[in-house]
């Protein structure tokens, strides 16, 4: 007999924890994957394992990429790039394949659910709450909090007494990887203010990047070119047309946050604490 295994996609974010809690509610049975890119925040590691001990009773499944074991590192150095907002291969090599490579390795049918809402930007917005998958031989996805408010995660962890990931106090938007290339410049500095090794972190992953490409004409950064004013870029890469375009490194883009006062980055407002959803009221 073929029998239906329903799969949750943790990542430690406020939007995931909610789905496991409502899995609790709401099926039978249920197991909870979390893909490791190798790049996440040691708290969101720390997070992760709590929720895997004290709400999946240590019945958490952790997959990497067969191909890149060991994360973002890896995948920057062996394909000679960084990842960019145009070209997102960390999300395929890193979680996509390797949760497809997961359910390919089942023998039941799969129904994976995400934790993904409707208001987290327009492209979302547009998908439906149940979508057929061709991939990894076929499965199904469910996204049953398509509709919910940030609030109403919160409200979900509340309900059962889950605290959410300590980093959503520290002002971060959003958990997953640190940093994730779409940061923006604003949650960037406030990062910063509490995790200063940030700089480094980044910086040296910048340079090993360039180390295994040995491309002089051409600079791997972390950043787009507009990221900060091209005056302050110290950088430039050439296009397929021939113009030579400036770009940041990321010790541009850490000079430029540091020296301009907060009024000028757009920042997220946090109206009595550090967080963007109040979570300190």
């Amino acid at each position: 007999m073929i029998w239906v295994k329903h799969i949750i996609c943790f990542s430690g974010g406020k939007d995931s924890t909610a789905l496991i809690l409502w899995a609790k509610e709401n099926l039978p049975e249920f197991t909870t994957v979390f893909c490791d890119t190798g790049w996440e925040h040691p708290i969101t590691y720390a997070y992760i394992e709590e929720i895997n001990q004290t709400v999946l009773s240590g019945s958490l499944v952790t997959i990497k990429s067969d191909k890149y074991p060991n994360g973002l590192v890896q995948l920057v150095i062996d394909r000679k790039m960084i990842p960019g907002v145009h070209s997102r291969f960390c999300t395929q090599e890193l979680k996509v394949f390797p949760l497809h490579r997961y359910f390919e390795s089942l023998d039941d049918e799969v129904t994976s659910y995400q934790g993904i809402r409707a208001d987290e930007s327009y492209s979302r917005s547009k998908l439906s709450e149940t979508e057929w998958l061709n991939d990894a031989g076929g499965y199904w996805i469910k996204r049953p909090l398509l509709h919910w408010s940030a609030e109403q995660c919160f409200a979900m962890m509340a309900k059962h007494n889950v605290h959410p990931n300590p980093l959503y106090l520290m002002g971060a938007t959003r958990v997953g990887c640190w940093p994730c290339i779409m940061t923006g410049l604003g949650e960037l500095k406030r990062a910063l203010s509490f995790f200063p090794e940030l700089k480094t972190r980044l910086i040296e992953l910048e340079n090993r990047a360039n180390e295994a490409a040995n491309d002089s004409e051409n600079y791997r950064t972390w950043f787009r070119s507009d990221k900060i004013p091209t005056r302050f870029c110290s950088k430039s890469v050439i296009t397929k047309d021939g113009r030579t375009v400036p770009i940041p490194t990321c010790a541009d883009v850490f000079r430029y946050i540091e020296s301009v006062d907060e009024d000028q980055i757009p920042l997220f407002p946090a109206r009595s604490c550090m967080s963007v959803y109040n979570l300190c009221e």
